[in-house]
């Protein structure tokens, strides 16, 4: 008999064919997603592999003396034979709280996002397994602070732990010993010495090596970590057990690359290229091509400009070779700037934001690095003008090399602004709405030109490349009807669809 068993569902336990901006799909509706298109999009993950929470769980679990499994969604009725004590499932956004989901949720005419239906499903799968064994089921993750308000699905789970998993261990030892769980658990605060280092291989070559944010912006969760680096040593050692088990590919997590090493908000540049050059031996041994980075920040880069040169140099970026990154554009008001996100732009003024992000995304082209750049509209007190200088800024980088991210404003558990006001789809004024289309234009042929480069399936090219151009033609008919898309959509359920129907009356005519 194992401890435990440690899952998660299918929306997070995919490599998106590679593709990051596929997981779009998972923010979706449920009701717009097929089945067959969920097996296509978010194909299952190769066995041997899972999400890189759950490694770090797992990894400290065993270093706790637990016996631990853990099972990819597919893999769940195994839990017949495993026998587990405790059945542990990492979340997201099982409510659908967090900005991307419940923005395209919004547009897309309102209903269950894919993660909250998949997330449910499990949750439904796992108690009817129950019914015949017995075993305690614990929710964790950052989605599981969702249920620090609501009670939504509490007939479904024993505890949701609220806060870091390595700070739960106590819970553990609990539920191992029968003893009664408190519905909600928080979880206490750890030091690097309390998290261990994964022992098997993690989705997409994942390994962290910052945590939290030093920037301090109040609409953001990261800002309430403690801001530290992690030991290259053991950052290391997770990218060889990656590699050696297969991986062909290394994948940084991060708030900010350019902050490694730092105290602050200043560039340790000797800290980042040492970094760098280690990963770059470890890339040459293992024939390793892809790189990816998390998140950069546009202040950062532009101070680290000639870090951004040397590391494009040490790691081979090129044509062939791009990096793609998120980068937190969220507006082009200045004024915002300073009222929610003034560290955002240290150690420049927050007066000079436009173009700090304009510098910095020239930066990152002439590097060969991909912006994926998140906006947020609807942040507390945005008025007119503040949209008019974010489409301004859009405007001006319509001939850079990037794809946006745009969100409504969605208030995050444990922000500073947390007690604010979700932005309803009520309130897309005109001006927002046509933000909503240019951004989603650019992006939509930013993937399409990329395309090639990414997804190397024909049939997978060809399905991606039709379903952005049924988009793309609804975007085109519904621009100066900023709620047009979202009653059409809202009449729409595609769930039963199958394949042969589906391409035959939509894209064989």
């Amino acid at each position: 008999m194992n401890d435990v068993v440690l899952t998660a569902d299918r929306t997070l336990m995919t490599e998106y064919n590679g593709l990051t901006p596929l997981g779009n799909v998972a923010c979706l509706p449920d009701r717009l997603v097929p089945n067959f298109i969920l097996k296509l999009l978010l194909p299952k993950l190769q066995k041997e592999r899972a999400t890189y929470a759950l490694r770090r769980m797992e990894g400290k679990l065993l270093d706790e003396g637990f016996n631990v499994t853990i099972l990819r969604p597919q893999e769940i009725k195994k839990i017949k034979k495993i026998k587990p004590k405790i059945v542990g499932v990492s979340t997201v956004d099982p409510l659908t709280k967090k900005p991307h989901p419940w923005t395209l949720t919004n547009i897309f005419g309102g209903g269950e996002s894919v993660i909250q239906r998949e997330f449910f499903d499990l949750l439904t799968l796992l108690n009817k397994l129950r019914r015949r064994q017995k075993f305690t089921i614990l929710i964790g993750g950052p989605g599981a602070s969702e249920f620090e308000r609501s009670e939504k699905y509490f007939d479904l789970f024993d505890t949701a732990v609220i806060g870091p998993g390595e700070g739960s261990i106590e819970l553990f030892q609990m539920a191992l010993n029968e003893e009664p769980l408190p519905k909600r658990f928080y979880a206490k605060s750890t030091g690097l010495e309390d998290l261990s280092i994964i022992k098997a291989p993690s989705r997409n070559g994942h390994v962290q090596i910052t945590q939290g944010c030093p920037r301090g912006c109040q609409f953001c969760g990261p800002a309430l970590l403690k801001w530290r680096s992690f030991p290259i040593n053991r950052i290391l050692k997770e990218i060889e057990i990656n590699l050696r088990n297969g991986i062909k590919q290394i994948s940084l997590v991060t708030e900010d690359l350019f902050l490694y090493g730092s105290k602050d908000v200043e560039v340790n540049q000797k800290a980042i290229l040492n970094l760098m050059a280690s990963i770059s031996e470890l890339k040459e041994k293992y024939d390793v091509s892809n790189i990816n980075i998390s998140n950069v920040s546009f202040a950062s880069v532009v101070k680290g400009k000639k870090v951004c040169e040397k590391m494009t140099d040490i790691m081979g970026f090129s044509d062939e070779c791009l990096v793609d990154t998120i980068v937190g554009l969220e507006t082009g008001s200045e004024r915002l700037i300073k009222k929610y996100m003034e560290g955002k732009a240290k150690p420049f003024s927050p007066d000079s934001w436009s173009e700090l992000v304009k510098e910095g995304i020239n930066i990152m082209n002439d590097n060969y690095w991909y912006p994926i750049c998140s906006l947020i509209t609807g942040l507390p007190g945005e008025n007119e003008d503040d949209i008019i200088k974010t489409l301004d800024l859009v405007d001006d980088l319509m001939q850079n090399n990037l794809f946006y991210y745009i969100f409504y404003f969605a208030p995050v558990e444990g922000s500073e602004l947390e007690k604010c006001d979700f932005f309803f789809i009520d309130d897309l004024s005109e001006r927002r709405w046509e933000l909503f289309y240019r951004c989603w234009m650019k992006s939509i042929r930013s993937i399409k030109d990329n395309l090639r480069m990414f997804i190397h399936k024909s049939i997978l090219e060809y399905m991606i490349s039709k379903i952005l151009n049924e988009i793309e033609k609804d975007l085109k008919n519904y621009r100066q009807d900023p709620f047009g898309m979202s009653n059409a959509y809202s009449q729409v359920n595609l769930k039963g669809l199958n394949l042969i129907t589906f391409l035959g009356k939509r894209y064989l005519n």
